[in-house]
């Protein structure tokens, strides 16, 4: 009898004592009796994303929400015991973005607290994109979010991987470049043109279209270009270069000519698309001198005159 007593008393205080030990066991330790799974859930704010993202020059801010949670078995009594005690902690990081776009996210690591209903904390990812991206074309960012695993108190939470995705495009940028091969003053005689080469490069994401205007016309004198011309675009594995020309021919009324004009061209590029998405407007001056005399209609006259002269000079050699 008092055998079979002693033996109670040693089962009591055994589960005592490893009741004591399950309360004070240390984090990290490896021994648990309840085990829960962490879940994650990241949702973003879907108006950052609504208007393009254009290249070079926007840097989106995308708001995003990470949620967490536990479930299993004993859930609500590990976070009964966790609460206040132990936090939550989720590694948030780029898993992927595609090549003409840079992505980071802030802060790299949040925390929440520990309960079986989610929840939230805020962080932003910043999505920019460089002048390789297509105009208008569909982009994803992969956020990596990791909840490390937690161990503490008998109780162990399993570590939980979660890849969301954060969806965009990209904008259209009109930008062009531009040189003058020949310089932008030609001195020519009134009877001449001075044209002078203009050379075209799309710099922007998409095919262009240029529209070209002459702003300032001299009196008497006609300057002349094409209205509009078609670029290629680059990253789309087109011909981004063309060459146009501006044709000045200065007055060339009858006598001595010494005069000198200043004409300015317009370049605007536009989305080959849709016209109504315009870059900014550049303005190219040109000088041309017309320098020298002028005969206008009395060469017809001079050739009658050198033609009779002609026809004598052979009359008297065939009388001789």
């Amino acid at each position: 009898m008092k055998k079979l007593q002693s033996i109670k008393t040693s089962i009591v205080i055994g589960i005592l004592l490893v009741s004591i030990l399950f309360i004070f066991m240390p984090a990290g330790t490896s021994l648990s009796i309840i085990k829960c799974d962490g879940n994650i859930v990241m949702t973003y704010d879907a108006n950052a994303t609504q208007e393009p993202i254009k290249p070079l020059t926007d840097k989106r801010q995308v708001p995003i929400t990470v949620s967490y949670a536990i479930t299993g078995l004993f859930a609500k009594q590990a976070a009964a015991r966790l609460s206040g005690r132990i936090k939550s902690f989720i590694d948030l990081s780029i898993e992927e973005a595609p090549d003409w776009c840079t992505a980071s996210v802030s802060p790299n690591v949040v925390s929440t607290d520990i309960d079986v209903d989610f929840k939230s904390i805020q962080a932003i990812v910043t999505i920019s994109v460089n002048e390789n991206a297509p105009a208008f074309s569909d982009g994803v960012v992969k956020i990596r979010l990791h909840a490390r695993k937690i161990l503490s108190l008998a109780i162990e939470v399993r570590e939980v991987t979660l890849i969301a995705d954060i969806r965009f495009y990209s904008g259209y940028v009109p930008i062009i470049g531009f040189s003058v091969p020949k310089g932008n003053f030609m001195e020519v005689s009134p009877m001449s043109t001075a044209n002078f080469d203009i050379h075209l490069e799309n710099l922007g994401n998409a095919k262009t279209d240029v529209i070209c205007k002459v702003l300032n016309v001299p009196k008497d004198w006609s300057p002349n270009i094409i209205s509009k011309t078609t670029l290629g675009a680059k990253v789309l594995g087109e011909d981004p270069t063309s060459t146009i020309q501006l044709v000045v021919k200065p007055p060339y009324g009858f006598g001595y000519h010494n005069e000198r004009e200043t004409i300015q061209v317009s370049l605007t590029p536009l989305y080959y698309g849709d016209p109504s998405i315009r870059g900014q407007e550049y303005i190219l001056t040109f000088t041309v001198q017309s320098r020298g005399f002028s005969t206008p209609g009395f060469e017809a006259v001079l050739l009658i005159f050198a033609l009779a002269g002609f026809a004598l000079i052979s009359k008297k050699r065939n009388k001789t």
